[in-house]
């Protein structure tokens, strides 16, 4: 680059992208602190192969590359695919001659892939910086480079530009600037304004209350402008006082100054009490004992009982089958050293740690009779199977020494020792009593605390790892043990060090270590060898010693797996050649033209022949001129613009072929100066062997014989033994090693790795979904495998399995029901259908399942023997900076990938295929993100308060970033605070302490969702809590609806309609299946009625049940059960859902959309333009929320919608719900403000009421203050209800009790006056 190019640089702390060479981009680009190397100029053919050269090439003007200019070696066969199945890989085949990076049209796929990985960390850490607002990216992008940008910011969320003319075009990528966000309509003109419409019948109900109840002075003038009473109270009391008189100082100034003692405490006590272990009182340790007696005399009898069973020995001896059966008393060992607080147990999949690691310790006779062991599963269903598991193991049935307790089911009694619980369900019994000591006695009944499966990573498991740092230094009888397949001890280690009672310990024994070097103390069995090391590093020893958990290995017992990358599939099926396959010809005469430059001098030299046999074949051996490009030497240098070092003969080729001499040159020039070359100058040229191999010369193919025997002897014998792993005709027997033939099969020359990628990637974007390739990968596989093992592939989604399952049905030979039967899996299929994968075919037929992430690790199907790895997950998560979550596609972990392969090794040696690069692979990410970064963080932070682990305020050391910072993987600052605005907007805490509010007390004892908990509650004062419970508990379970199969996507669509019965709501659809399936139950036909109307047997039997815990949680609240008629229940027979939407947009707003006339997608309150998502009744195409909008030109149509998803081209709306009338937002959501207002278009009094400073609406001035003082009446009703739920009703005032019967008649009527359109 030059000096002019390089001070237009960005001065900031990102890695900067530098160009080399001079106009037209012939140089390389890379990133300053990467050592990577890409080359991708304008018209240029990126090679990544290609080395890196030690000194800059000349300025060069590269030639456009057109459609004749491209090679015929890159030009899609037309015969590639069928014709019948092109409109189903329109994604996968071009239809068209690939465009190449810098070419124009060419796609942002073309981009080399080190280059994407260089762009992408480039934004991302503009994105993520706290002081950067913009980035400027240097003027030698491509035009196809710069498109990448643009839609990599397009989708993160930030603004991108492109500035300037030729060389001087640069792209600038800002974040973007949420302050300049302003109303959502009507900010220019206020006489376009929607106008408030509550009906005739309406306003005389808002008059009739404000006759009979009139409002009060304060009311009366807050009802007219927003404040005005305020102002005058200010004017009144400061007629004698300074003008910058805070009425703050004047209230504080009347509270008394003589505090009571009991008010002021000593911070020097406190910060004792805290570094002290605290013990029981009295009554407590004696009830302790009391319990700890009871459950020695419960484990006599159990383990008598247990041991003296029928089975118990043959439970026993498949018990000693698994691998950490031998590891028990390594495992006791351990956990009997008291030094031992910490325990890291990691255990390959299959080994049995989960079922035998609790029965160790009960088993024990130090460890068992005393101790009560709480072991988490991060599933419901897993913690169920588990216990069953482990009690049939023990010879008796759950509920007895070993229990389980999950969401809405729990098996216990006082026997249990071992009981199984969900994380949330140990989370909820950390609710500390309400006595003084009550933190420091958080689950004091429990000796060990088994963590299973954290790799996971959940939220609910790591807010416990936080809560259980901060109760194991408290307690030094507590034990931790943390068992996992896959996380990263380290990690681990480094978390949990130093924490309890071993720091003390180790302070005392350091005085014993010497020379500063590790001690390792490894724990070892008499004949066997332990995995167990507790490793002390002296170097970070001081006052506040810390040591390493202890940790425990346990090997697996899974079968070996191959596993073979993008580069080996596009070998083994030959998939770039067979493209070109119809462009042979072209290829073979260009490599002719190529061996023709070469040769051309050599026509009029001299043939001088040698007359040795030795130096024929030294002739023939070394110095012979290729006959193909595959013979080419690494040597050979270009004869047009004198480049060399060309790593393979393949890259010199493509070279040679888009040479264009150095620019600036016609063809007539370029073929004079390949003319004019000297050849014998190209090293590796004899030219008397080269004339004598062209010419036909026998001479130089003479007694070919003599060169077989330099051979050393023994080698050729190899090639005649059979090829170990392979039956006679070469298939895979699926036991032994499975052998790949990386000799294609073509007489075309074969490619090497690098140019067959670069190939692929310029034709295919590698972050979609290839159809083709995976059709070639399994015709691959049938040929080259016998027997009938199944096939798991791999897709994102369920639109990427349902499009496969289409070309599958119309492919020979896949469609052939009696040779392959192919079988979805994913969690919104029915369990009937999920368990066909579980079930062997017919002998003879293959079973080819598609699934999602969710074969992972959950499910382990015995016949599998190949898996195709796509490489891509839709992985949910949430944005801070957008504060939206995410729904797209990506590249998944390492470790998920491991994962993956290993579905193919759990019964049987197995074949795995990663459609990705091992250069890909080795940019993936380690592991997962943990759940707290990819969540909203609204309940975690509910759960900080209520449990009293974070009593502070958002600046204070105890307060909840505080906390949530100690995580092993912190949330974005950005998350917490992001969480922290919402629930004070919720009106659930208040903004400057954090302390929950009534409401936010309310709301931290449900299993909801904060914003669906609002809905609830609210529900109670509109009079329809039986309804609201049903839609609460769908929205926060999932879709009743079962994903149809392809071809029945359309029946599936008309059912949803038909449930909605014209709402245009999911929520209202879901209310109304639910009602529908009461009666089904009771008439005993519901499966049936499920399967024909696409509905998930299992889902609205869980959503049921979920009714029913939820209906539990608010009756403890004091609320009156949501099943029973009641004032809670007044409206639930109200033939309209004017009180339904009503308590929708009370809990989920701000979610709100809205649009215009004419527009078709939507407008959030950040301004995001959003669309319907297509799981959405509402996008149904003979819905009117999925047409352009149809409303008046002053109207405005409003939908709500449960969560705004990031997709990978715009936002989606999910859970929506149309909204007849915005009556509701100015009664119950956000903070309302009025002021008067004189239109120039009429003479009539008006006001202009507004939500957030952000909805505004006209409405008439005497019926606007009837509103707002409603409003008012309202909020105090709420507040009360909140406060004291079981007695509210009867504390109503009679303004209170008016309001409430106001509040019923003007929705009806307001939604009658917006419902038809």
């Amino acid at each position: 680059m030059s000096n002019r190019q390089s001070s237009r640089g960005r001065s900031s702390s990102f890695p900067s992208l530098v160009g080399r060479g001079g106009r037209g981009g012939r140089g390389g680009r890379n990133i300053s602190n990467s050592n990577v190397s890409a080359r991708g100029g304008r018209g240029h053919v990126p090679n990544q192969s290609r080395p890196r050269r030690t000194s800059p090439s000349p300025p060069t003007h590269a030639r456009n590359v057109t459609s004749t200019d491209t090679p015929p070696s890159h030009r899609p066969a037309s015969t590639a695919r069928p014709a019948t199945q092109s409109n189903l890989r329109s994604k996968s085949n071009p239809s068209s001659t690939p465009k190449r990076d810098g070419e124009k049209g060419a796609s942002s796929h073309t981009v080399s892939e080190s280059n994407r990985m260089q762009l992408d960390t480039l934004i991302y850490q503009l994105r993520e910086s706290t002081s950067e607002t913009r980035v400027t990216l240097p003027p030698d992008l491509t035009n196809t480079q710069r498109k990448y940008v643009h839609e990599l910011a397009k989708k993160l969320g930030l603004s991108s530009k492109s500035y300037g003319r030729g060389e001087d075009r640069r792209v600038v990528v800002s974040k973007v600037d949420d302050s300049k966000i302003g109303s959502a309509f009507g900010s220019q003109n206020n006489d376009i304004l929607p106008i408030i419409h509550v009906g005739q019948k309406g306003k005389e109900a808002l008059r009739r209350h404000w006759n009979c109840f009139p409002p009060t002075e304060v009311e009366a003038m807050e009802s007219r402008e927003t404040g005005s009473s305020f102002l005058k109270q200010q004017r009144e009391f400061g007629e004698d006082q300074d003008d910058g008189l805070d009425l703050m100082e004047v209230a504080m100034s009347a509270l008394p100054t003589d505090l009571p003692d009991h008010v002021i405490h000593s911070v020097a006590n406190d910060d004792q009490q805290n570094t002290t272990i605290t013990t029981p009182k009295k009554k407590e340790t004696d009830k302790l004992q009391t319990m700890i007696h009871k459950r020695i005399r419960n484990h006599q009898r159990s383990q008598k009982a247990t041991k003296s069973h029928p089975q118990y020995m043959s439970m026993m001896a498949q018990r000693r089958k698994l691998p950490a059966f031998e590891y028990a008393e390594d495992i006791c060992a351990v956990l009997r050293d008291e030094k031992n607080q910490v325990v890291i147990l990691t255990g390959d999949t299959g080994c049995g740690k989960s079922t035998q690691v609790p029965q160790f310790l009960l088993d024990d006779p130090h460890i068992g009779p005393t101790a009560n062991i709480l072991i988490t599963q991060p599933r419901r269903i897993s913690a169920i199977s588990v216990a069953e598991r482990v009690a049939s193991e023990r010879c008796e049935t759950a509920g007895q020494s070993v229990g389980y307790s999950v969401r809405l089911e729990t098996s216990v009694s006082q026997q249990t020792q071992l009981l199984f619980v969900t994380p949330g369900v140990l989370m909820r019994r950390l609710q500390p009593k309400d006595d003084d000591n009550a933190e420091d006695e958080r689950l004091a009944e429990f000796t060990h605390i088994i963590m299973d499966e954290i790799h996971e990573r959940d939220k609910n498991t790591e807010f416990l790892m936080i809560a259980l740092q901060e109760i194991l230094e408290k307690r030094d009888n507590l034990k931790l043990i943390l068992m996992s397949a896959t996380m990263p001890t380290r990690d681990l280690a480094d978390y949990w060090c130093g924490v309890g009672k071993r720091r003390q310990l180790k302070r005392k024994e350091r005085e014993q270590v010497t020379n500063g070097q590790h001690r390792t103390c490894v724990a070892n069995n008499e004949n066997k060898r332990s995995n167990i090391a507790d490793i002390v590093d002296d170097d970070i020893w001081g006052d506040d010693a810390a040591v390493m958990p202890t940790e425990i290995n346990i090997p697996g017992r899974t079968f070996p797996v191959q596993e073979f990358f993008l580069e080996d599939v596009l070998t083994i099926t030959g998939f770039v050649d067979a493209i070109h396959g119809a462009d042979a010809p072209d290829m073979a005469q260009m490599e002719k033209d190529i061996i023709a430059l070469l040769n051309v001098r050599t026509k009029g030299a001299a043939k001088s022949k040698k007359s040795s046999k030795d130096c024929r074949n030294s002739a023939f051996l070394n110095t012979a001129p290729p006959t193909s490009l595959s013979q080419l030497e690494n040597t050979l240098t270009c004869v047009m613009c004198n480049q060399s070092g060309f790593k393979c003969a393949e890259e010199f080729g493509t070279h040679v072929a888009f040479c264009d001499g150095g620019g600036n040159i016609s063809m007539e020039e370029l073929e004079s100066r390949v003319r004019s070359i000297d050849m014998s100058s190209i090293r590796g040229f004899d030219d008397d062997a080269a004339n004598s191999a062209f010419s036909g010369e026998p001479e130089a193919l003479h007694d070919i014989d003599d060169i077989m025997f330099d051979i050393p002897e023994g080698e050729m014998e190899s090639y005649d033994d059979d090829i170990p792993g392979l039956l006679d005709d070469g298939k895979w027997n699926g036991e032994s090693r499975f052998i790949i033939d990386n000799q294609s099969s073509s007489s075309q020359p074969t490619l090497t790795e690098a140019e067959m990628l670069t190939r692929y990637q310029t034709m295919f974007d590698d972050e979609e979904i290839n159809y083709d390739l995976i059709l070639e990968l399994l015709r691959y596989i049938v040929k080259s495998s016998y027997g009938d093992g199944a096939v798991l592939i791999f897709f994102p989604g369920w639109a990427e399995i349902s499009e496969f399952s289409l070309i599958l049905e119309s492919t020979h030979p896949f469609s052939d029901s009696s040779q392959f039967i192919a079988l979805p899996l994913h969690s919104g299929i029915p369990s009937k259908d999920q368990r066909q994968v579980f079930l062997k075919p017919p002998v003879g037929v293959r079973k080819i399942i598609l699934a999602t992430n969710i074969a992972e690790t959950s499910l382990t199907i015995e016949d599998v023997a190949f898996v195709i790895d796509t490489g891509r997950a839709k992985e949910k998560s949430y944005d801070p900076h957008l504060k939206t979550s995410t729904l797209q596609e990506s590249w998944i972990s390492q470790a998920s990938a491991k994962q993956r392969r290993g579905r193919a090794g759990r019964c049987k040696a197995g074949v795995c295929f990663h459609l990705f690069t091992r250069r890909r692979y080795s940019f993936m990410r380690p592991f997962v993100e943990s759940e707290l970064l990819r969540t909203p963080l609204e309940e975690i932070c509910l759960q900080c308060k209520r449990l009293k682990l974070a009593s502070g305020g958002p600046d204070e050391p105890t307060g909840i970033p505080i906390f949530l910072s100690k995580a092993m993987a912190p949330p974005h600052p950005k998350s917490v605070l992001n969480a922290l605005e919402l629930l004070v907007d919720l009106g659930a805490m208040d903004e400057e302490t954090n302390d929950l509010t009534d409401l936010g007390c309310c709301l931290s004892a449900l299993s909801l969702e904060p914003r669906v908990g609002k809905m609830v509650i609210m529900s109670n004062l509109l009079g329809c809590s039986r309804s609201s419970t049903l839609m609460a508990t769908a929205m926060s379970y999932k879709s009743p609806f079962a994903l149809p199969p392809p071809s029945m996507r359309k029946a599936s669509d008309q059912a949803k309609v038909k449930f909605s019965n014209g709402s245009e709501s999911d929520q209202i659809t879901s209310l109304n299946v639910l009602k529908q399936r009461e009666v089904m139950f009771k008439r005993g036909s519901l499966f049936g009625w499920c399967r024909e109307n696409f509905l998930n047997f299992s889902a609205i039997n869980m959503i049921s049940d979920l009714r029913k815990h939820a209906s539990r949680e608010l009756e403890s609240l004091g609320f009156p059960p949501s099943s029973e008629s009641g004032f809670h229940n007044r409206n639930e027979d109200y033939p309209h859902v004017a009180f339904h939407q009503a308590a929708i947009c009370a809990g989920l707003y701000p979610n709100l959309a809205y649009r215009r006339q004419g527009d078709i997608n939507f407008s959030t309150m950040s301004n995001k333009k959003a669309k319907i998502h297509v799981s959405s009744v509402n996008a149904v195409k003979s819905q009117p929320l999925s047409t352009k909008c149809q409303v008046a030109e002053n109207e405005v149509e409003f939908i709500l919608y449960g969560e705004l998803v990031k997709g990978k081209a715009m936002f989606t709306m999910e859970n929506t719900s149309r909204l007849s009338s915005p009556l509701p937002l100015i009664l119950f959501c956000g903070q309302l403000r009025v002021r008067p207002y004189q239109s120039s278009m009429s003479e009539a009094k008006q006001a202009i009421l507004s939500v957030d400073e952000w909805l505004s609406f006209l409405c008439d001035a005497d019926i606007a203050a009837t509103l707002v003082v409603l409003r008012q009446r309202l909020d105090s009703v709420f507040a009360l209800m909140t406060s004291d739920p079981a007695n509210y009703f009867n504390k109503l005032t009679q303004t209170q009790a008016d309001a409430i019967q106001t509040l019923d008649q003007v929705i009806k009527f307001a939604f009658n006056e917006g419902h038809s359109r």
